[in-house]
This record gives structure tokens, sequence and C-alpha cells, in this order.
């Protein structure tokens, strides 16, 4: 689980400048477990805006099929420390889903590790099927991928879930390998937190521009957003289909 191992972070929308040296960990993990890296910083801005974190699982998807045998995502606001140890640590047979749970005792996907399996695939697809449909309220996190991965998780027996420390989102005091401040308790930066208030509102323009320009004949506006931004990225980064 060396060379066919990704490490993979997407950081769009300015996140690129705020998380910059959380990035450098990443690429330092990496680089010190012998494993590929990418960090996707480009296109600068995504027309999905914070919902570009659809794009993880998609490129996950394109990873694992392209030969990754496993790909572990962490969201640009992770800081993962020197004492995080290689991923082959903690698998297990018949599980091929890794997640911890955060601060609301559900699982996070900001660190999500995933080995290569047809069930492995098969979720993904599930997932990224079910964008545009609704969820349950217990399951909902007010945008984005989690509160689908949250619902399409329950009662899955190769779903895997992992210490706290590989996504610490609220413990100060935890020896965690993997530290996330995501919207959380671990979030308490004045400067951090207007950032996301200024990110956010400028994604609702940047949708509401898009929406005014888009033909109200086209179906699916969503899900054709999604599969573009990905081939974008793909064209850009081709690490990602290839170490």
């Amino acid at each position: 689980m060396t060379n066919t191992t990704l490490v993979l972070s997407i950081a769009l929308n300015g996140y690129q400048l705020m998380y910059n040296k959380e990035l450098a960990t990443h690429k330092n993990y990496a680089k010190k477990q012998g494993y590929c890296h990418q960090a996707v910083t480009r296109p600068y801005i995504s027309k999905l805006g914070v919902e570009c974190c659809w794009l993880k699982l998609t490129l996950m998807r394109t990873a694992l099929l392209s030969g990754y045998d496993t790909v572990i995502f962490l969201d640009a606001d992770t800081v993962v420390n020197d004492n995080c140890p290689a991923l082959k640590t903690i698998v297990e047979d018949e599980k091929y889903i890794y997640m911890a749970k955060g601060y609301s005792n559900r699982f996070n996907s900001g660190v999500l590790i995933a080995l290569n399996n047809k069930k492995t695939i098969a979720w993904l697809t599930s997932i990224i099927d079910s964008r545009l449909a609704s969820i349950q309220k217990i399951n909902k996190v007010g945008w984005g991928e989690n509160g689908h991965v949250i619902e399409l998780s329950k009662g899955v027996s190769f779903i895997k879930e992992i210490e706290q420390k590989w996504n610490n989102t609220f413990d100060y005091d935890l020896s965690d390998y993997i530290r996330h401040s995501n919207c959380g308790p671990m979030r308490t930066s004045i400067i951090n937190n207007l950032f996301h208030k200024i990110v956010f509102a400028l994604s609702a323009h940047i949708l509401a521009f898009v929406n005014r320009k888009q033909p109200t004949s086209v179906p699916a506006r969503d899900e054709d957003d999604l599969s573009r931004e990905t081939n974008i990225i793909l064209s850009l980064y081709p690490k990602l289909v290839r170490c």
C-alpha cells in the first residue's frame, strides 16, 4: 500500500491560500509513507461554490477505477501530525471504507479512507447519484456531501469506524494523528470564520448567476456541473488517474 496509495485533497475558491500550511502537512505525510500525493488547487474558482466538496467523491472514484489500491481524502483544513501512522495499520478484512465520527457523533467525511473494491465503487456512486435527493433531517449538516455520506453509511457492513485521533474535530487535549478545524469547536480563529462567511456569500452569488444563465429546459444542471468540473480537474491533474 505504498505507491498505489493516493493522498488527495481539494482546495478551491481561496482555500488554497487560506490552508496552504495544512496542505503542506498532507504532502509531508505522503512523502514519509511513500504514497502518491495530489492537492487539487485549480481551477481557482469553482462554479460549484461551496458544493465543490462533492468533487471528493467523484475524484476518489476515478482514482480507484484507474488502479489505486487506496485513496485517503483529507479536507484542506486538516493537519496531519508527524505521528500519523501508515494506513495499513487500520485495515481489516471485509472493511473497505474508514471514517471517524465528529463532534456531532456522526461520520465526518473530512477524512475519508477508501480501499479499492467493487463495494466501495458502488457506495461512492450511490452517494453521487443521490446528490439532488433529499435526506432525513437527522442526517443533515446544512450543505455539502457529508449529510448524504452519513445517511448512506448507516447499516453498511463494510464501513469501519476508526478512532477519533484519525479525524479529531473537538478534543484539544487528544494526542491525535489528524486535527480537523472544520466548522466545529476547533475553528476558533476570527480570521478563519470571517473568511468562510465571505466564501459562502460569494458562492451563493456565483450559483445565482449560473442559474440565471442556465436555460430552464436543461435538466439536472447540478449533476452536469459536477461532471464538468470533475473532467476539468482530471485534465489538469493526470496523477489522479496514474501515479
